[in-house]
């Protein structure tokens, strides 16, 4: 009689995991070459300003008010696919100050407009004599803020946005650092 009671447990969380997974949210997958094929505009670029912008939230997903439309200013770098001026905005979201984020929500970007600066805890180690040390706090500094690898299309009013649009914008940005950092 055990051995049943096991055997339905077993199935009963077997069963309750796998409606876990099924119900998360379904997310497109952009390779490269979709990236770069769908793109009117390929560039490396560094963010200097974001501002608040008035746009609202247009995807049929997730509920319009717990977004906050933002526009930020890139000087380009490097244009490799495309045509530029030499700055661009980019329209993208955030969530507003104390809106509740969504389980399996959106995958926003913010980007970085200044240098970035990053402390590593210290780490234990076991020096040659067997005893247990703690290695100093360890910052790594980049001297200039990171550059930004973006897959973007144009919008009607001449901005641009993620090709993976509005709601994953996160796939169509890769942060760039300089070696060292």
């Amino acid at each position: 009689m055990r051995m049943k009671n096991r055997i339905f447990a077993t199935a009963v969380a077997i069963v309750f995991g796998l409606s876990a997974i099924s119900s998360a949210r379904q997310i497109e997958i952009f390779p490269y070459e979709k990236l770069l094929k769908e793109a009117d505009l390929v560039v490396i670029a560094r963010a200097v300003s974001t501002v608040p912008s008035e746009d609202k939230w247009e995807a049929a997903i997730f509920e319009r008010d717990r977004f906050a439309g933002l526009e930020t200013t890139f000087e380009v770098a490097t244009v490799l696919k495309g045509k530029s001026a030499d700055s661009f905005k980019l329209l993208h979201f955030q969530y507003k100050a104390r809106a509740k984020p969504f389980n399996d929500g959106p995958a926003m970007v913010s980007f970085l407009t200044e240098p970035l600066s990053i402390d590593i805890r210290p780490t234990r180690k076991i020096d040659d004599e067997g005893l247990e040390r703690l290695e100093p706090l360890k910052r790594k500094s980049s001297t200039s803020a990171p550059e930004y690898l973006l897959f973007l299309k144009r919008r009607a009013d001449g901005r641009f946005e993620a090709v993976s649009g509005q709601v994953d914008p996160d796939s169509s940005v890769r942060t760039l650092f300089r070696e060292g950092v």
